[in-house]
């Protein structure tokens, strides 16, 4: 993470959630909130724990995950720059459902609950891009349970490779990409509800039919069109 200070009221300025809000009012929340640092492994909060506010990650990574009693844990999402957790929050009293902790070192801003709630009261039009934001994370989740109930284990893994909008890519041609995995292969298992071990034979299976070719968490597709035909 960079140590230069950063400018709440710029940073917020230029998120899609507060954009069209005036100076003073950036300035309002600003003054409230607070920027956090947290190393990888600690824990943001957990499940059960009271909302404080709005978290939005300036860097790093952060997962949710549930948790059994028996130490198993399922990977809800993974949140990197520029997304935010808890807005759902922000309209309920409800404690949080989920865990959260850092798998990268992460830079956060913390709004608290209770002045973000006075400006939705008094900005319609934060409320409703925040409504925007829940909308579509909750279509996301639809269309997670329904790839774990009906598609196979192959075709989720091919489906993040070529459409998660966490994966970075490094070369992209029609034919040609190169994707980076954001977090362990075990992390990623856990997303998409296939064990880590068949994650890896997957990868190993796609890579030995010349779809992929695997470098640690760099992965070649070799053939976009031909990956998406194979799933």
């Amino acid at each position: 993470m960079g140590s230069r200070r950063l400018n709440v009221v710029s940073y917020l300025g230029s998120q899609p959630l507060f954009k069209d809000m005036s100076a003073p009012e950036l300035a309002r929340i600003a003054a409230a909130s607070t920027v956090r640092r947290l190393s990888r492994g600690e824990e943001l909060f957990h499940a059960g724990q009271s909302c404080e506010g709005l978290y939005l990650v300036i860097d790093g990574l952060i997962k949710l995950f549930a948790k059994v009693p028996s130490g198993h844990e399922k990977v809800m999402e993974v949140i990197g720059a520029g997304g935010c957790v808890s807005e759902s929050l922000m309209f309920s009293d409800g404690a949080h459902s989920v865990n959260a902790s850092v798998l990268f070192d992460v830079q956060l801003l913390v709004v608290p609950k209770d002045v973000l709630v006075h400006e939705i009261e008094h900005n319609a039009g934060l409320a409703m891009r925040m409504l925007t934001g829940l909308s579509r994370r909750m279509n996301g989740l639809v269309k997670d349970i329904e790839a774990v109930t009906l598609h196979s284990g192959v075709k989720r893994v091919v489906d993040y490779l070529l459409h998660s909008p966490v994966v970075g890519e490094a070369h992209n041609t029609e034919q040609d990409v190169t994707v980076s995995l954001p977090a362990s292969k075990g992390t990623i298992a856990s997303l998409l509800s296939v064990t880590p071990e068949h994650f890896s034979r997957i990868l190993h299976d796609l890579q030995a039919n010349g779809l992929i070719s695997v470098e640690r968490r760099h992965i070649h597709i070799l053939d976009a069109q031909r990956l998406a035909s194979y799933a």
